[in-house]
Protein backbone atom coordinates (compact mmCIF):
# COMPACT_ATOMS: atom_id res chain seq x y z
CA UNK A 1 0.00 0.00 0.00
CA UNK A 2 1.61 3.82 -1.09
CA UNK A 3 2.69 5.75 1.82
CA UNK A 4 0.87 9.29 1.77
CA UNK A 5 1.42 12.02 3.80
CA UNK A 6 -0.93 15.37 3.34
CA UNK A 7 0.50 18.60 3.41
CA UNK A 8 -2.08 21.43 4.08
CA UNK A 9 -1.90 24.86 2.27
CA UNK A 10 -4.48 26.72 3.25
CA UNK A 11 -4.11 30.77 2.44
CA UNK A 12 -4.44 31.70 -1.44
CA UNK A 13 -4.77 35.12 -0.73
CA UNK A 14 -1.87 37.54 -0.84
CA UNK A 15 0.02 37.83 3.15
CA UNK A 16 0.16 41.23 2.62
CA UNK A 17 -3.66 41.81 2.75
CA UNK A 18 -4.05 40.09 5.98
CA UNK A 19 -2.05 42.76 7.87
CA UNK A 20 -0.45 41.65 11.44
CA UNK A 21 -2.47 39.50 13.81
CA UNK A 22 -5.08 41.42 15.98
CA UNK A 23 -7.09 39.13 17.91
CA UNK A 24 -8.16 35.46 17.55
CA UNK A 25 -10.58 35.53 14.77
CA UNK A 26 -8.26 38.45 12.78
CA UNK A 27 -8.03 37.43 8.74
CA UNK A 28 -4.60 36.14 9.71
CA UNK A 29 -5.83 33.40 11.21
CA UNK A 30 -7.91 32.02 8.82
CA UNK A 31 -5.16 30.02 7.31
CA UNK A 32 -4.81 27.88 10.77
CA UNK A 33 -8.54 26.54 10.34
CA UNK A 34 -6.41 23.75 8.64
CA UNK A 35 -5.51 22.57 11.76
CA UNK A 36 -8.73 21.44 12.65
CA UNK A 37 -8.66 19.44 9.70
CA UNK A 38 -5.20 18.02 10.08
CA UNK A 39 -4.55 14.75 12.22
CA UNK A 40 -1.23 13.87 14.04
CA UNK A 41 1.06 12.98 10.95
CA UNK A 42 -0.15 15.17 8.60
CA UNK A 43 1.86 18.33 8.13
CA UNK A 44 0.32 22.34 8.07
CA UNK A 45 1.83 24.91 6.37
CA UNK A 46 0.83 28.57 8.12
CA UNK A 47 2.19 32.21 7.35
CA UNK A 48 3.78 32.64 11.36
CA UNK A 49 4.35 30.47 14.29
CA UNK A 50 1.25 28.92 15.39
CA UNK A 51 0.33 29.72 19.64
CA UNK A 52 1.63 27.28 21.37
CA UNK A 53 -0.66 26.76 23.92
CA UNK A 54 -3.61 26.60 21.45
CA UNK A 55 -1.61 23.85 19.47
CA UNK A 56 -1.11 21.99 22.53
CA UNK A 57 -5.10 21.88 23.47
CA UNK A 58 -5.98 20.83 19.95
CA UNK A 59 -3.50 17.94 20.53
CA UNK A 60 -4.40 16.71 23.48
CA UNK A 61 -8.62 16.32 22.29
CA UNK A 62 -6.84 14.28 19.49
CA UNK A 63 -6.69 17.27 16.97
CA UNK A 64 -4.04 18.68 14.47
CA UNK A 65 -0.68 17.75 13.59
CA UNK A 66 2.40 17.40 16.00
CA UNK A 67 4.38 20.69 16.58
CA UNK A 68 7.37 19.63 14.75
CA UNK A 69 5.12 18.94 11.37
CA UNK A 70 3.79 22.80 11.83
CA UNK A 71 5.45 24.74 9.03
CA UNK A 72 6.21 28.60 8.38
CA UNK A 73 8.27 29.74 5.54
CA UNK A 74 10.71 32.32 6.15
CA UNK A 75 10.30 35.85 4.90
CA UNK A 76 8.25 36.83 1.59
CA UNK A 77 9.63 35.71 -1.56
CA UNK A 78 11.50 38.48 -2.66
CA UNK A 79 10.75 38.67 -6.55
CA UNK A 80 7.01 39.85 -5.93
CA UNK A 81 7.21 42.72 -3.66
CA UNK A 82 5.14 40.82 -0.61
CA UNK A 83 2.16 40.22 -2.06
CA UNK A 84 3.03 36.22 -2.09
CA UNK A 85 0.43 33.91 -0.83
CA UNK A 86 1.58 31.05 1.46
CA UNK A 87 2.15 28.80 -1.49
CA UNK A 88 4.80 31.09 -3.04
CA UNK A 89 6.51 31.73 0.68
CA UNK A 90 6.87 27.41 0.72
CA UNK A 91 8.43 27.81 -2.68
CA UNK A 92 10.80 30.76 -1.85
CA UNK A 93 12.22 28.76 1.47
CA UNK A 94 14.60 26.17 0.42
CA UNK A 95 14.89 24.68 3.84
CA UNK A 96 11.28 24.55 3.96
CA UNK A 97 10.91 22.51 0.76
CA UNK A 98 13.55 20.09 2.01
CA UNK A 99 11.87 19.61 5.42
CA UNK A 100 9.09 18.62 3.37
CA UNK A 101 10.63 16.10 1.01
CA UNK A 102 12.10 14.75 4.04
CA UNK A 103 8.86 13.62 5.26
CA UNK A 104 7.57 11.70 2.26
CA UNK A 105 8.36 8.22 2.54
CA UNK A 106 10.25 6.87 -0.41
CA UNK A 107 8.06 5.45 -3.08
CA UNK A 108 5.40 7.73 -1.01
CA UNK A 109 2.99 10.07 -2.24
CA UNK A 110 2.64 13.48 -1.27
CA UNK A 111 -1.46 15.04 -1.33
CA UNK A 112 -1.10 18.65 -1.47
CA UNK A 113 -4.31 19.87 0.11
CA UNK A 114 -5.11 23.71 -0.68
CA UNK A 115 -8.18 25.95 0.56
CA UNK A 116 -8.80 26.11 -3.43
CA UNK A 117 -7.21 24.71 -6.17
CA UNK A 118 -5.34 27.99 -7.88
CA UNK A 119 -2.14 28.54 -9.95
CA UNK A 120 0.11 28.85 -7.13
CA UNK A 121 -0.79 25.95 -5.45
CA UNK A 122 -0.41 24.09 -9.00
CA UNK A 123 3.23 25.89 -9.25
CA UNK A 124 3.90 24.89 -5.55
CA UNK A 125 3.31 21.18 -6.36
CA UNK A 126 5.76 20.95 -9.34
CA UNK A 127 8.42 22.75 -7.78
CA UNK A 128 7.98 19.77 -5.27
CA UNK A 129 8.21 16.88 -7.86
CA UNK A 130 11.12 19.03 -9.17
CA UNK A 131 13.33 19.56 -6.14
CA UNK A 132 12.91 15.30 -5.36
CA UNK A 133 9.04 14.60 -4.12
CA UNK A 134 8.29 11.23 -6.06
CA UNK A 135 5.08 12.38 -6.73
CA UNK A 136 2.57 15.08 -5.83
CA UNK A 137 -0.88 14.90 -5.45
CA UNK A 138 -3.12 18.01 -5.54
CA UNK A 139 -6.65 17.45 -3.69
CA UNK A 140 -8.63 19.64 -6.25
CA UNK A 141 -9.20 20.34 -10.12
CA UNK A 142 -7.06 22.43 -12.14
CA UNK A 143 -8.01 25.93 -11.46
CA UNK A 144 -10.36 26.20 -14.72
CA UNK A 145 -12.31 23.15 -13.25
CA UNK A 146 -12.82 25.29 -9.96
CA UNK A 147 -13.63 28.61 -12.23
CA UNK A 148 -16.23 27.10 -14.13
CA UNK A 149 -18.14 25.33 -11.35
CA UNK A 150 -18.12 28.84 -9.64
CA UNK A 151 -19.81 30.58 -12.47
CA UNK A 152 -23.26 30.72 -11.40
CA UNK A 153 -25.01 31.20 -14.99
CA UNK A 154 -23.36 27.85 -15.98
CA UNK A 155 -24.44 26.01 -12.81
CA UNK A 156 -28.01 27.84 -13.43
CA UNK A 157 -27.82 26.54 -16.85
CA UNK A 158 -26.83 23.07 -15.69
CA UNK A 159 -29.10 22.83 -12.65
CA UNK A 160 -32.32 23.31 -14.89
CA UNK A 161 -31.22 20.90 -17.83
CA UNK A 162 -30.60 18.09 -14.85
CA UNK A 163 -34.28 19.02 -12.47
CA UNK A 164 -32.44 20.60 -10.09
CA UNK A 165 -35.06 23.68 -9.13
CA UNK A 166 -32.66 27.24 -8.92
CA UNK A 167 -34.72 30.72 -7.87
CA UNK A 168 -37.26 32.32 -10.38
CA UNK A 169 -35.20 34.65 -12.06
CA UNK A 170 -33.24 35.17 -15.19
CA UNK A 171 -30.00 35.57 -16.68
CA UNK A 172 -28.72 38.94 -18.28
CA UNK A 173 -25.14 39.36 -20.28
CA UNK A 174 -23.60 42.94 -20.73
CA UNK A 175 -21.49 44.38 -23.23
CA UNK A 176 -17.96 44.65 -22.70
CA UNK A 177 -16.94 47.28 -19.73
CA UNK A 178 -14.78 49.58 -22.63
CA UNK A 179 -18.17 49.69 -24.54
CA UNK A 180 -20.95 50.39 -22.54
CA UNK A 181 -23.86 53.12 -22.88
CA UNK A 182 -26.44 53.57 -20.53
CA UNK A 183 -29.01 51.95 -23.04
CA UNK A 184 -27.06 48.82 -22.36
CA UNK A 185 -28.48 48.45 -19.22
CA UNK A 186 -32.10 48.48 -20.32
CA UNK A 187 -32.24 44.94 -20.53
CA UNK A 188 -30.82 44.49 -16.74
CA UNK A 189 -33.50 47.03 -15.73
CA UNK A 190 -36.32 45.30 -17.24
CA UNK A 191 -35.34 42.01 -16.19
CA UNK A 192 -34.95 43.55 -12.75
CA UNK A 193 -38.49 45.26 -13.05
CA UNK A 194 -40.47 41.39 -13.69
CA UNK A 195 -38.69 39.92 -11.28
CA UNK A 196 -39.86 42.46 -8.34
CA UNK A 197 -43.32 41.66 -9.62
CA UNK A 198 -42.75 38.56 -8.08
CA UNK A 199 -41.65 38.31 -4.28
CA UNK A 200 -41.40 42.52 -4.13
CA UNK A 201 -37.65 41.76 -3.59
CA UNK A 202 -34.35 41.30 -6.27
CA UNK A 203 -30.94 39.80 -5.87
CA UNK A 204 -28.68 41.02 -8.51
CA UNK A 205 -25.43 38.76 -8.42
CA UNK A 206 -22.47 38.66 -10.60
CA UNK A 207 -21.65 35.21 -12.26
CA UNK A 208 -18.32 35.22 -10.56
CA UNK A 209 -17.23 36.98 -7.03
CA UNK A 210 -14.62 39.10 -7.48
CA UNK A 211 -12.82 41.57 -5.59
CA UNK A 212 -15.77 44.16 -5.16
CA UNK A 213 -18.45 42.85 -4.36
CA UNK A 214 -20.87 42.00 -6.88
CA UNK A 215 -23.91 41.04 -5.20
CA UNK A 216 -27.29 44.23 -4.90
CA UNK A 217 -30.67 43.70 -3.61
CA UNK A 218 -33.45 45.77 -5.01
CA UNK A 219 -36.54 46.61 -2.63
CA UNK A 220 -40.04 47.69 -3.34
CA UNK A 221 -39.76 48.08 0.87
CA UNK A 222 -37.44 51.11 0.51
CA UNK A 223 -34.05 48.51 -0.36
CA UNK A 224 -31.67 49.96 -3.39
CA UNK A 225 -33.31 51.22 -6.41
CA UNK A 226 -32.25 49.64 -10.34
CA UNK A 227 -30.33 52.60 -10.80
CA UNK A 228 -28.37 52.50 -7.93
CA UNK A 229 -27.65 49.25 -8.83
CA UNK A 230 -26.86 49.36 -12.57
CA UNK A 231 -24.95 52.83 -11.71
CA UNK A 232 -22.46 50.11 -9.44
CA UNK A 233 -22.28 47.75 -11.77
CA UNK A 234 -21.68 50.03 -14.43
CA UNK A 235 -18.94 51.58 -12.66
CA UNK A 236 -17.19 47.80 -12.25
CA UNK A 237 -15.77 45.43 -14.98
CA UNK A 238 -15.55 42.39 -12.75
CA UNK A 239 -18.59 40.03 -14.37
CA UNK A 240 -20.42 40.69 -17.64
CA UNK A 241 -22.81 37.98 -16.39
CA UNK A 242 -25.58 38.78 -13.88
CA UNK A 243 -28.18 36.43 -12.51
CA UNK A 244 -31.53 38.78 -11.63
CA UNK A 245 -33.65 36.66 -9.33
CA UNK A 246 -36.94 37.06 -7.10
CA UNK A 247 -35.96 36.83 -3.06
CA UNK A 248 -37.82 34.61 -0.82
CA UNK A 249 -37.98 34.40 2.81
CA UNK A 250 -35.59 31.33 4.01
CA UNK A 251 -37.06 28.78 6.63
CA UNK A 252 -33.65 27.59 6.83
CA UNK A 253 -30.26 27.95 4.35
CA UNK A 254 -28.35 24.53 4.52
CA UNK A 255 -25.09 23.99 3.17
CA UNK A 256 -24.49 20.54 1.41
CA UNK A 257 -21.19 18.94 1.93
CA UNK A 258 -19.69 16.85 -0.59
CA UNK A 259 -16.10 15.28 -1.51
CA UNK A 260 -15.49 14.11 -5.43
CA UNK A 261 -12.76 11.73 -5.40
CA UNK A 262 -10.60 11.39 -8.78
CA UNK A 263 -12.82 8.16 -9.92
CA UNK A 264 -15.48 10.81 -9.79
CA UNK A 265 -17.31 8.87 -7.09
CA UNK A 266 -19.31 11.46 -5.10
CA UNK A 267 -18.64 10.45 -0.84
CA UNK A 268 -21.40 11.03 1.15
CA UNK A 269 -21.49 14.20 3.06
CA UNK A 270 -23.18 16.13 5.86
CA UNK A 271 -25.74 19.22 5.78
CA UNK A 272 -25.24 22.32 7.74
CA UNK A 273 -27.44 24.57 8.42
CA UNK A 274 -26.27 28.45 8.09
CA UNK A 275 -28.09 31.06 10.92
CA UNK A 276 -28.16 34.69 9.53
CA UNK A 277 -31.59 36.49 10.69
CA UNK A 278 -31.17 36.02 14.67
CA UNK A 279 -28.14 36.52 16.93
CA UNK A 280 -25.21 35.55 16.64
CA UNK A 281 -25.29 36.13 13.32
CA UNK A 282 -23.62 34.43 10.53
CA UNK A 283 -23.60 30.77 13.29
CA UNK A 284 -23.39 27.22 11.32
CA UNK A 285 -25.47 24.45 13.30
CA UNK A 286 -25.54 20.82 12.83
CA UNK A 287 -27.63 18.93 12.13
CA UNK A 288 -29.12 20.31 9.68
CA UNK A 289 -33.13 21.30 10.28
CA UNK A 290 -34.10 21.22 6.73
CA UNK A 291 -37.57 19.84 5.94
CA UNK A 292 -36.59 18.89 2.46
CA UNK A 293 -33.10 17.58 3.73
CA UNK A 294 -33.31 14.37 1.64
CA UNK A 295 -34.41 15.81 -1.75
CA UNK A 296 -31.61 18.81 -1.29
CA UNK A 297 -29.12 15.74 -0.63
CA UNK A 298 -30.11 14.07 -3.95
CA UNK A 299 -29.85 17.39 -6.03
CA UNK A 300 -26.48 18.19 -4.57
CA UNK A 301 -25.55 14.08 -5.69
CA UNK A 302 -26.77 15.32 -9.00
CA UNK A 303 -24.56 18.54 -9.67
CA UNK A 304 -21.41 17.07 -7.88
CA UNK A 305 -21.42 14.26 -10.54
CA UNK A 306 -21.89 16.38 -13.17
CA UNK A 307 -19.22 18.66 -11.63
CA UNK A 308 -16.40 15.82 -11.31
CA UNK A 309 -17.49 14.97 -14.54
CA UNK A 310 -16.03 18.58 -15.76
CA UNK A 311 -12.70 16.95 -14.33
CA UNK A 312 -12.98 18.86 -10.91
CA UNK A 313 -11.79 17.33 -7.72
CA UNK A 314 -12.62 17.82 -3.72
CA UNK A 315 -14.39 19.63 -1.25
CA UNK A 316 -17.47 20.46 -2.58
CA UNK A 317 -19.87 22.72 -0.74
CA UNK A 318 -23.88 23.11 -2.44
CA UNK A 319 -26.02 26.42 -0.62
CA UNK A 320 -29.65 25.49 -0.73
CA UNK A 321 -32.58 27.87 0.58
CA UNK A 322 -35.86 26.16 1.87
CA UNK A 323 -38.76 28.45 1.97
CA UNK A 324 -42.55 28.37 2.37
CA UNK A 325 -44.29 28.08 -0.66
CA UNK A 326 -46.94 31.08 -1.17
CA UNK A 327 -49.45 28.97 -3.24
CA UNK A 328 -49.44 25.25 -1.23
CA UNK A 329 -48.25 26.32 2.22
CA UNK A 330 -45.93 24.19 1.85
CA UNK A 331 -41.84 23.62 2.09
CA UNK A 332 -40.39 24.39 -1.33
CA UNK A 333 -36.26 24.54 -1.95
CA UNK A 334 -33.83 25.24 -4.86
CA UNK A 335 -30.25 25.32 -5.48
CA UNK A 336 -28.36 28.92 -4.61
CA UNK A 337 -24.63 28.27 -4.98
CA UNK A 338 -21.95 26.14 -5.35
CA UNK A 339 -18.55 26.44 -3.99
CA UNK A 340 -15.53 24.83 -5.34
CA UNK A 341 -13.92 24.98 -1.96
CA UNK A 342 -14.42 23.88 1.38
CA UNK A 343 -16.76 25.77 3.43
CA UNK A 344 -16.34 27.19 6.90
CA UNK A 345 -18.43 25.01 8.29
CA UNK A 346 -16.46 22.02 6.83
CA UNK A 347 -13.88 22.69 9.20
CA UNK A 348 -16.65 22.83 12.05
CA UNK A 349 -17.57 18.83 10.59
CA UNK A 350 -13.93 17.94 10.26
CA UNK A 351 -13.44 18.98 13.57
CA UNK A 352 -16.56 16.87 15.14
CA UNK A 353 -15.39 14.11 12.94
CA UNK A 354 -11.74 14.08 14.43
CA UNK A 355 -13.13 14.16 17.84
CA UNK A 356 -15.44 11.40 17.16
CA UNK A 357 -12.61 9.23 15.95
CA UNK A 358 -10.98 10.09 19.30
CA UNK A 359 -14.25 9.14 21.52
CA UNK A 360 -14.22 5.63 19.59
CA UNK A 361 -11.16 4.83 20.56
CA UNK A 362 -11.71 5.99 23.76
CA UNK A 363 -15.18 3.79 23.81
CA UNK A 364 -17.35 6.96 24.77
CA UNK A 365 -20.85 8.27 22.37
CA UNK A 366 -20.30 10.62 19.88
CA UNK A 367 -20.72 14.04 19.37
CA UNK A 368 -24.17 15.01 17.68
CA UNK A 369 -24.34 18.51 17.36
CA UNK A 370 -22.60 21.98 17.10
CA UNK A 371 -22.69 25.60 16.70
CA UNK A 372 -19.58 26.90 15.27
CA UNK A 373 -19.66 31.27 15.22
CA UNK A 374 -17.39 33.75 14.24
CA UNK A 375 -15.67 35.82 16.93
CA UNK A 376 -14.30 38.93 17.33
CA UNK A 377 -11.93 39.21 20.29
CA UNK A 378 -9.89 41.88 21.56
CA UNK A 379 -7.49 38.82 23.70
CA UNK A 380 -4.17 38.37 21.44
CA UNK A 381 -3.30 34.95 23.21
CA UNK A 382 -5.08 31.42 23.42
CA UNK A 383 -3.93 31.70 27.28
CA UNK A 384 -5.96 34.64 27.73
CA UNK A 385 -9.02 33.48 25.80
CA UNK A 386 -8.89 29.87 27.82
CA UNK A 387 -8.75 31.48 31.12
CA UNK A 388 -11.98 33.56 29.85
CA UNK A 389 -13.42 30.48 29.00
CA UNK A 390 -12.46 28.22 32.13
CA UNK A 391 -14.94 25.11 32.17
CA UNK A 392 -16.32 26.31 28.90
CA UNK A 393 -13.72 24.68 27.44
CA UNK A 394 -14.20 21.12 25.51
CA UNK A 395 -13.12 18.13 27.25
CA UNK A 396 -14.16 14.51 26.36
CA UNK A 397 -15.13 13.47 29.71
CA UNK A 398 -18.30 16.09 29.62
CA UNK A 399 -18.80 15.27 25.90
CA UNK A 400 -19.93 19.02 25.13
CA UNK A 401 -17.73 22.18 25.50
CA UNK A 402 -16.19 25.09 23.21
CA UNK A 403 -13.12 24.70 20.63
CA UNK A 404 -11.56 27.75 19.92
CA UNK A 405 -10.11 27.61 16.18
CA UNK A 406 -9.53 29.93 13.34
CA UNK A 407 -13.40 29.99 12.13
CA UNK A 408 -14.57 31.40 15.75
CA UNK A 409 -16.09 28.98 18.30
CA UNK A 410 -17.12 25.70 17.73
CA UNK A 411 -19.65 24.43 20.59
CA UNK A 412 -20.12 21.09 20.61
CA UNK A 413 -22.95 18.86 22.35
CA UNK A 414 -25.28 16.38 22.23
CA UNK A 415 -28.04 18.57 20.62
CA UNK A 416 -28.05 21.69 18.34
CA UNK A 417 -30.26 23.82 21.74
CA UNK A 418 -27.30 22.69 23.94
CA UNK A 419 -24.74 23.79 21.90
CA UNK A 420 -26.11 26.99 20.98
CA UNK A 421 -26.84 27.61 24.58
CA UNK A 422 -23.25 26.90 25.35
CA UNK A 423 -22.46 29.69 22.18
CA UNK A 424 -24.51 32.05 24.54
CA UNK A 425 -22.46 31.16 27.35
CA UNK A 426 -19.27 31.81 25.78
CA UNK A 427 -19.77 34.89 24.40
CA UNK A 428 -21.50 35.87 28.14
CA UNK A 429 -18.08 35.01 29.64
CA UNK A 430 -15.91 36.76 27.60
CA UNK A 431 -18.26 39.98 27.54
CA UNK A 432 -17.42 39.80 31.39
CA UNK A 433 -13.75 40.22 30.83
CA UNK A 434 -14.20 42.94 28.21
CA UNK A 435 -12.64 40.46 25.73
CA UNK A 436 -15.42 40.94 22.78
CA UNK A 437 -15.53 43.82 20.34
Amino acid sequence: MTAIRRLYVHCTSALSSLGPSDGLTHPAWLPERALAAAVPGDLVCLPRPVDVDHLTFLNLLGVGPAPDDVLVPDGLAASDGGDSTLATRVCADRSLVERILRAVPPGGVLELHAGASTPDVLALARWLEREGATRVRVLGGSPADSERADQKHVVRAKAIELGVPVAPGEVVELPFAGGRRRRDFDVMRAAIERQLRLTGRVLVRGSVAAGRCSSFVVSDSGGGHPDEVIYHVSAGADNRVYLIEAMVDPIVSPTIHLHIERSGTVSRGAATDRRSGRPPQGVDLFPSSAHLLGAMEQWAHTMASWIGSEGYVGDLGLDFVEYRDEGTGEPAAFLARVNPRIKGAGYSLALRNRLNDERRGRDLPPIEAFASAPLTARLRSFGDLADALGVLLFSHEEGRGIVPCATGLVALAPTTREALALQAEARAALEDTCAVG
